[in-house]
């Protein structure tokens, strides 16, 4: 009977036109785009309300009764250092979404003018190998060119048009991304070349908020509240927004009961950031990407790790924890070439005959 089932929906599928089948490819796409779609609309909104809701906790509940036996200059500090950090987290996090790291899909490559001329009259990091096959015709322009570190420049089948080194295409973006990272769901976009400093510096921010924020919250709570509560099952963010919204005479106060969620939503933030900032570092240390990691690319960097991180922040690049840089400070590199940067071809090849 399964044998018969399976076989009437082959032959529905086969007796499909060409039309329905493009239909029904493109119904699914859209599907799953829409799905994609509000996945990132469900972050960002989240990360919208976070940051305000946590910076007004501390301002007027955390700060004001958790340091109280502290003198007003003191706690006005507090409150500034808190802001500062909102800002910083904030900022960051607009930057790695603002700064969009895809490569317009143009008719020709949008950063090499007159391309057939470019491929034809190779600039000086060029070398053209392998420019025809054995019978003597022209291999395609993506098997010709490579650049002197061993970078091969791809011609993407979905965009249409050819990668620089280190460019990748991004499934979930649906575009090619320059220097790809990855994709970050908690941001909604992928990390590459332009927006990779701001990524660094809001996990290294989503650590501190998360964990310092999530620690003093939590001591509110077991000061505050956790004596006039009923159990522990008041912590769990379903009962606690219960009581909140059914809650009569005992009822939990609104301040509260954000406060329960957001304990639980910063401790998982500062987990997250923790994992993203020691990897982007190690990353960035090596000169590779994760992308690169995963799919084993046999990048190797000659350079030093200084200029490794001046690569990805620029010019005196520790000052990108402090404030954002990017005008004072613009990146060396331009995306396309890579100097210090090779792949080692010798190793893949060794890798491949094992």
């Amino acid at each position: 009977m399964a044998g018969v089932v399976a076989l009437d929906i082959g032959n529905r599928e086969e007796s499909k036109t060409l039309m329905e089948k493009l239909s029904d490819h493109y119904h699914n796409r859209k599907v799953e785009k829409r799905h994609k779609d509000a996945a990132k609309r469900f972050m960002r909104g989240l990360m919208s309300v976070q940051a305000p809701t946590q910076l007004f906790m501390f301002h007027f509940y955390i700060i004001p009764y958790l340091f109280e036996d502290y003198d007003e200059w003191t706690q006005y500090y507090l409150k500034v250092f808190v802001t500062y950090l909102a800002i910083q987290g904030v900022a960051n996090w607009l930057c790695t979404i603002l700064y969009d790291t895809t490569i317009p899909n143009d008719k020709d490559r949008p950063d090499l003018p007159g391309l057939n001329n470019r491929w034809q009259n190779p600039p000086d990091y060029f070398m053209s190998i392998h420019t025809t096959n054995q019978n003597g015709s022209a291999l395609p322009m993506h098997h010709q060119n490579f650049d002197v570190s061993g970078f091969e420049w791809k011609y993407c089948e979905i965009c249409k048009m050819y990668q620089p080194p280190r460019t990748h295409h991004c499934d979930t973006c649906e575009a090619c991304i320059l220097k790809r990272d990855h994709h970050c769901f908690m941001v909604g976009n992928c990390i590459g070349f332009k927006n990779q400093r701001y990524f660094v510096v809001l996990t290294f921010y989503a650590v501190l908020v998360g964990f310092v924020g999530g620690y003093f919250q939590y001591k509110y709570l077991q000061q505050f509240y956790y004596p006039q509560s009923y159990s522990w099952t008041d912590f769990l963010p379903p009962v606690a927004f219960y009581r909140w919204l059914f809650g009569t005479v005992d009822g939990m106060s609104l301040h509260i009961c954000i406060m329960i969620i957001q304990v639980y939503l910063e401790f998982l933030f500062g987990f997250f950031g923790f994992t993203y900032f020691t990897t982007q570092i190690s990353m960035i240390v090596q000169g590779k990407t994760l992308y690169e990691l995963a799919k084993s690319i046999p990048i190797r960097s000659l350079n030093s790790v200084n200029h490794n991180f001046r690569s990805v922040f620029g010019d005196f690049w520790i000052l990108n924890f402090f404030f954002p840089m990017q005008l004072i400070f613009r990146q060396r590199e331009d995306g396309r070439s890579w100097e210090g940067i090779k792949l080692d071809h010798n190793a893949n090849l060794q890798e491949k005959s094992n």
